[in-house]
């Protein structure tokens, strides 16, 4: 038997850790600075949990789902999508008391969908959400720490906000069924994909790839012909709220969310450098979910982003000149080699050595990560009491007392 990874899933090491790790490092920021706490949910949970609201005939649960019987034959689903979790945990935990609550969380979700560029079967998620406030100012919050977020994660990256309007769910409804008759009118010209969702999700052929559904829906009717003018209000509102905050937006009318739950505002965070796979963050408004799913019957708006995309366009540098290398040539000077690891940690000096004793070997591994500090030591060293201190960019070197190696270093960076 060869072994080998699960086909979709993928190992995280070396730099990709790293960005990982910085990318929860900037959301976790941003959260603490607009009062988001961390919420995290088990990877599994009861499928009804998702059914519901997802949609029956929603592509996630007829094909994505991880949904498996345990022993004691409850039937369990690791988690799709991350919100229904956190409703789940907010109302059994009696979160919901006291709102608004604003949570935030990180995790690996789980589709069964064909794997490609940014996209796997276990990926991890940031999710953002607001249960418990229909002002529109919590749209604009929602967004405004996503516009945060990727500017600080991506600075310089071209990516622009795609925004819409799905109005009020008897707007979105009476829109879903005059849609289901136009596609019907329009069925021999569609994708067999697309006429399988005429009437179970029109919706969700409005962002077909199809070259000839995009055709047929480019002359659907528009939904805002069947938006309440209190939808079109709350709408300018976001839209100046936006403006206020130096946020450029493009509105796309043809812009639906995946899954079942949305009405009102949906937005998607999309950028040119990832080919057809184009969003980075999406999300929008759910009123009516948190009810739906046992809770009071109170708004709710959020978005996820996928951590492994948002990752495949940061420009990472290795951070190697802070990493100082050792090198010792006898096995005999071990106790001076454990002084210094002693010094170095408590000064919080990052550093490496290779477990060789030998300064030809640690001079080349040195020299192979870019580092610009090597420390070594010998007899010489050993006898003194002293450490030499050699910069590989410059070739310069020096012999010091242990005590003198912090300063030192601060003093030629």
């Amino acid at each position: 038997m060869k072994i080998r990874p699960v086909r979709g899933t993928h190992d995280l090491y070396g730099d990709e850790i790293k960005k990982f790790n910085l990318i929860k490092n900037i959301v976790s920021q941003n959260a603490e600075l607009q009062s988001f706490n961390e919420l995290q949910t088990p990877i599994f949970e009861l499928s009804e949990l998702f059914s519901k609201p997802l949609g029956d005939q929603s592509d996630v649960v007829l094909k994505e789902m991880y949904t498996f019987k345990d022993q004691g034959d409850d039937l369990l689903t690791l988690r799709p999508e991350y919100t229904t979790p956190m409703i789940r945990a907010a109302i059994t935990k009696n979160l919901l008391n006291e709102i608004p609550l604003k949570v935030y969380g990180f995790g690996p979700m789980f589709r069964r969908e064909r794997p490609q560029k940014g996209r796997y079967r276990q990926f991890n998620q940031i999710n953002f959400e607001i249960f418990g406030s229909n002002d529109v100012m919590s749209d604009i919050e929602i967004i405004v720490i996503a516009d945060d977020i990727l500017k600080s994660i991506l600075p310089g990256c071209e990516i622009i906000l795609n925004l819409n309007t799905l109005g009020e769910r008897d707007n979105l409804k009476k829109y879903k069924t005059i849609l289901s008759k136009y596609f019907n009118d329009n069925k021999n010209k569609l994708s067999e994909e697309s006429r399988n969702k005429i009437e179970s999700n029109p919706l969700r052929i409005l962002d077909s790839k199809n070259e000839n559904d995009i055709e047929i829906s480019n002359i659907a009717p528009p939904i805002q012909d069947y938006i309440s003018n209190k939808s079109k209000i709350q709408f300018e509102e976001l839209k100046q709220g936006l403006k206020f905050n130096n946020i450029d937006f493009v509105i796309n009318h043809k812009l639906v969310r995946g899954l079942d739950y949305y009405s009102q505002t949906v937005f998607e965070f999309k950028t040119k450098n990832l080919g057809s796979q184009d969003t980075l963050l999406g999300g929008g408004r759910y009123d009516g979910l948190i009810n739906i799913l046992g809770g009071p019957d109170i708004p709710g708006v959020g978005w996820a982003a996928g951590i492994e995309r948002i990752a495949m366009l940061m420009e990472f540098k290795k951070n190697t000149n802070s990493k100082v290398h050792i090198a010792i040539n006898n096995k005999k000077f071990v106790t001076h080699l454990q002084t210094l690891f002693k010094y170095l940690k408590n000064n919080q000096i990052s550093f490496y050595w290779n477990y060789k004793y030998n300064f030809k070997k640690s001079l080349s591994k040195a020299n192979q990560d870019k580092v610009k500090y090597i420390i070594m030591m010998g007899e010489k060293e050993f006898e003194s009491k002293s450490y030499t201190l050699r910069n590989l960019y410059s070739g310069n070197q020096n012999e010091i007392k242990l005590d003198e190696i912090k300063n030192y270093l601060n003093d030629q960076s």
